[in-house]
């Protein structure tokens, strides 16, 4: 029994880093949304967080971060917010699961208590910091939609598409969110009837 709980909790762990490095990758690579402008040299533009960058195909490309945060648009404002909370709750949902793991020998075997409730913190840590992920990406993706189909923008003028950091975003917040389930349900089994008890 406690190989199939070492592996359980080790699936959830290993899921929840998967996210989480999806979840940094979106953060920081200035690829949310991405536009061309369709002129004889073409422009593509991207989008993200911090930055905006223009890649010419002649190889030419500069990027430059947002001078003043208090005129960014509310999404990207939420974005910032909501993924950086993200990455310091998943953080410390590292730091609560990985010392109680099953596997590693932080805690005595009298502690078996404490370290279910660490796997299980750990587990609601990382399903919060998924869950705010996938809202942030969502809402951005909502936006853009919206502004995509307006019909009071003339149709030769750009519009803005998902790029990579969106789809790397939507899959960290999965992650997180399945790898927290996982950890959490991994402190639990089911006996002979209904009853579910903790491992023992």
């Amino acid at each position: 029994m406690e190989a199939v709980l070492c592996f359980s909790e080790l699936a959830g762990l290993f899921l929840s880093l998967s996210g989480y490095i999806c979840c940094l990758v979106a953060l920081f690579i200035p690829y949310w949304l991405t536009s061309s402008s369709g002129l004889l040299i073409n422009e593509n533009y991207r989008l993200g967080l911090w930055q905006i960058c223009v890649i010419q195909d002649v190889g030419f490309s500069v990027c430059q971060e947002y001078q003043t945060p208090q005129q960014l648009p509310i999404q990207v404002q939420m974005g910032r917010v909501l993924v950086c909370l993200s990455v310091l709750i998943g953080a410390l949902g590292f730091m609560a699961s990985t010392p109680a793991l099953t596997c590693v020998k932080c805690l005595d075997n009298s502690e078996g208590h404490v370290r279910k409730m660490l796997n299980i913190l750990g587990g609601l840590l990382f399903s919060v910091a998924g869950a705010l992920t996938f809202y942030s990406v969502s809402y951005f993706a909502y936006d853009t939609l919206i502004k995509f189909w307006d019909r009071s923008i003339p149709k030769d003028i750009p519009r803005w598409e998902f790029g990579d950091a969106m789809y790397a975003g939507w899959f960290g917040g999965f992650f997180l969110v399945s790898g927290g389930c996982v950890l959490i349900f991994s402190q639990f089994r089911v006996t002979g009837g209904d009853e579910i008890i903790i491992w023992p």
